[in-house]
């Protein structure tokens, strides 16, 4: 069982940031919304995160003496009219910018993403969150939460999964994903997929690093592309 805390808590000053939209945009699978605001887990630390004209509020387990994991995750320092102001100027984009207002791009951590975008294959985001909760209940290191919160995981890092077998691995529901889960989990627990050094590589050769993986295709490695290293 966890151990019981106290909070701490940070004010992000914002301007056209849809936090909801961002959470639940399919981007991230371990965000759960509440009456107090969205719970998830960042660098395995339990987080809170509510919105506010022209802020967020961030909670987190006490004592947070640095906040900028949270700032890089969320991408706080990104400058959306800059972004928008470089978008064709076609019907089709400005529908898009107009029906998608303030929703942001994350920057989430390369292994989880991975590993979340591998057990995406043929779900929908509801099941996709039930399957990594499951894996993060049964294989991920408890970590603390405030009293009266649901138990909360540290994501199971790649050499905790590696350690495992398909058969452990379907236990959490992810059927015939634990056969390319397991893989890719060895490759990187063996090095022999360098995650970190995807950071410095040109786009097509990093999506050819990850393409290499069974059940990693195209679609799968753009994604992690995206969302995790900002390709």
């Amino acid at each position: 069982c966890a151990r019981r805390m106290k909070l701490s808590s940070h004010r992000f000053a914002v301007s056209n940031y849809a936090l909801a939209e961002t959470l639940n945009s399919g981007q991230a699978f371990r965000w759960r919304e509440g009456p107090d605001g969205w719970e998830g887990v960042i660098d395995g630390r339990w987080v809170l995160l509510s919105e506010r004209p022209g802020e967020i509020l961030c909670r987190a387990m006490a004592p947070v003496r640095d906040w900028t994991w949270v700032e890089d995750y969320l991408q706080l320092h990104v400058n959306l009219e800059r972004v928008l102001a470089i978008f064709p100027s076609d019907p089709h984009m400005r529908m898009a910018v107009e029906t998608c207002r303030g929703l942001r791009l994350l920057r989430q951590d390369p292994w989880e993403c991975l590993a979340s975008f591998i057990l995406s294959s043929t779900k929908q985001i509801t099941q996709i969150k039930q399957v990594v909760e499951s894996l993060c209940t049964c294989f991920g290191r408890a970590i603390p939460v405030p009293e009266g919160s649901l138990p909360a995981y540290g994501f199971p890092g790649p050499d905790e999964l590696a350690r495992t077998s398909e058969q452990e691995l379907r236990k959490c529901k992810m059927g015939f994903r634990a056969k390319y889960l397991l893989p890719a989990a060895q490759a990187v627990a063996s090095g022999s997929l360098d995650l970190e050094e995807l950071r410095k590589l040109e786009l097509g050769e990093a999506r050819q690093r990850l393409v290499k993986l069974a059940g990693v295709g195209p679609k799968i490695a753009n994604c992690v592309l995206l969302f995790a290293y900002g390709f």
